[in-house]
């Protein structure tokens, strides 16, 4: 039996960061002291570049190169231009956007979208105006736009697309990028022994070493990336290649960067760090576990389907020969494959509270995808829909918003309203059975302990992978006073392509292709409802779910549900 941990958050704790702590950080940082600390020697030129391996969205490229600016597929709003588009560098202006746009845009991870757009010159002139209005605007320390994880992320993506942003024959403009780009990695010094855990402090570490190898005079900031990059990667790279914040995406991306550091280390006459190596190759294994058989990752806690990620095109481009785990015990994944089915189970609590800005209340959720074809998903990630309605980005990341059960309409974990996952699940138990092909996954959470429950869900697929048995079972827990007839329901969100036939014992789905599953269900009401997807990345689509409701009136309550193929195209 595998069993994971999560610290205890009280009901009653607001905030991580003591407001006067944060404060005295933001004068530290603005300080004039601090500002002529970042000053020292000039580069006139960089050493090389990284190698680009990874392609953006052409779409998203093209778009930008018109004015407008794309993240996750979605445009952002501007209020002032009835055709979103943002002149110049209007967009750092701007004081209303959501931190999630704010990071996204002083990250500069956009870049990999811009650097695919057809009309490259288009696309230099695009990069430079808004390199060069970000500098104007943001050379003195902000909240966001100098938080370790983002100069890290900033600095990478100047350096991998410098090719983009600084051919150009204005030497005052590209003196300006490479200034901008000592004081950054002077900052990440600065901050190095006080990073962040989880993938924030890995992307700040990522940033130095960087430019320690491609940055003239940075000798001492290669040293430092070093060191901390092989205390980091050993606390942060779980055994089984997954991440403390659970996000596939973060993985994935995480992942693209270390790969091109990795190679970066030998095309400047460097050793790669062991540890970098090892690192990378447990990441490839866990991306390849997760991946669903469409080639892309599955939607759970913060991921989002972005078309140019193909993950087993992304392991051949990584050299990578990487193999499936069925369990991956640290990071709270179970994957099952049989035929041409394949099912993915979240069966861990949230990320830890510091690390839980983009984890979903999903614990015991799962997808199934058969062939290349998507059935049973997740809603997605709604976080730059919160531009424009910030309870569509809270109820994505809500249980009911997963296909699993929820009690009393209740998160299985709570959402603070800083963002921040709470109280609710500490523990997760989880134990795995197998015999002649034929596959069991038990599992179990306490999110639900404050109000007396427990939720336990069993998954059983034969050795075709035709027919799949799911049993819910909510049992009384502890000596509380448990609510009498508390209301529950089950949810199996379908994928937009998926059609819905009812029938007199069971509903039928029918996939784009034709292929046709029957889904039984007893001892609940079964019911079909409307909804929206977030998971293909940039649309809102509605979607189907269907939802077995029922009450808890006795010490165990169990729902059955199956889904059998019926007729395969």
């Amino acid at each position: 039996m595998a069993q994971l941990r999560r610290t205890a958050v009280s009901s009653t704790e607001k905030k991580t960061q003591n407001p006067i702590a944060k404060a005295m950080s933001r004068a530290r940082h603005s300080s004039f002291y601090h500002d002529l600390s970042l000053r020292g020697k000039n580069p006139l030129r960089l050493l090389g570049t990284p190698k680009d391996l990874w392609p953006g969205s052409v779409t998203a490229g093209t778009q930008m190169v018109a004015g407008k600016i794309m993240a996750g597929g979605h445009i952002l709003e501007n209020p002032k231009d009835d055709q979103n588009v943002w002149p110049g560098g209007d967009v750092w202006l701007d004081s209303n956007l959501s931190e999630h746009w704010q990071a996204y845009l002083h990250s500069f991870n956009w870049l990999r979208d811009l650097n695919q757009a057809v009309d490259r010159k288009g696309a230099q002139r695009r990069a430079e105006e808004l390199v060069e209005t970000w500098i104007d605007q943001n050379t003195q320390w902000g909240e966001i736009s100098w938080r370790s994880d983002i100069v890290g992320e900033r600095v990478t993506n100047w350096l991998i697309y410098a090719p983009l942003i600084m051919d150009s024959d204005d030497v005052l403009y590209r003196g300006r990028v490479l200034d901008i780009l000592a004081r950054s990695a002077r900052h990440l010094m600065k901050m190095s022994s006080d990073m962040p855990d989880g993938p924030a402090g890995l992307k700040a570490i990522i940033g130095l070493a960087f430019s320690g190898l491609f940055i003239p005079f940075g000798d001492a900031w290669l040293k430092q990336s070093v060191g901390h990059l092989k205390f980091s990667l050993g606390k942060e790279i779980l055994v089984d290649g997954g991440i403390r914040s659970r996000n596939p995406q973060e993985l994935l991306h995480l992942f693209m960067n270390m790969v091109l550091l990795k190679d970066a280390f030998p095309g400047m006459g460097k050793t790669v760090p062991d540890e970098l190596e090892k690192a990378v190759s447990r990441m490839a294994s866990n991306l390849k576990s997760i991946t669903l058989g469409d080639g892309k990752l599955p939607l759970f806690n913060g991921s989002c389907l972005q078309r140019n990620e193909d993950i087993p095109a992304f392991l051949i481009k990584a050299k990578e020969d990487a193999t499936v785990t069925i369990v991956l015990e640290q990071c709270g994944y179970n994957r099952i494959e049989k035929g041409q089915t394949i099912i993915i189970e979240d069966v861990g609590p949230p990320a830890e509270l510091e690390m839980s800005r983009s984890a979903h209340a999903g614990t015991l959720s799962f997808e199934m995808s058969h062939a290349k074809e998507r059935i049973i998903v997740n809603l997605g990630q709604a976080a730059f829909n919160a531009q424009i309605d910030e309870n569509i980005e809270r109820f994505s990341r809500s249980t009911e918003a997963h296909s699993t059960l929820v009690i009393g309409g209740q998160n299985s974990s709570n959402i603070r309203e800083d963002g921040l996952i709470g109280h609710g699940i500490t523990t997760t138990d989880t134990s795995l059975y197998e015999e002649n092909g034929h596959i069991l996954i038990d599992a179990k959470h306490d999110g639900y302990k404050e109000n007396g429950f427990s939720h336990r869900r069993l998954i059983y697929v034969d050795d075709k992978g035709e027919d799949i048995r799911g049993e819910d079972n909510v049992d009384l827990i502890g000596n509380q006073n448990n609510e009498s007839g508390q209301s529950f329901n089950i949810f199996f969100h379908l994928h937009p392509n998926v059609s819905l036939v009812e029938g007199n014992d069971h509903i039928m789905l029918v996939t784009e292709t034709g292929s046709k599953w029957g889904f039984y269900s007893s001892d609940a009401k079964r019911s079909i409802s409307e909804g929206l997807y977030f998971g293909d990345a940039g649309k809102s689509l509605p979607c189907q779910s269907i939802k077995l409701s029922g009450k808890i009136e006795s010490a165990n309550t169990k729902v059955l549900w199956s889904l059998k193929l019926i007729d395969e195209n």
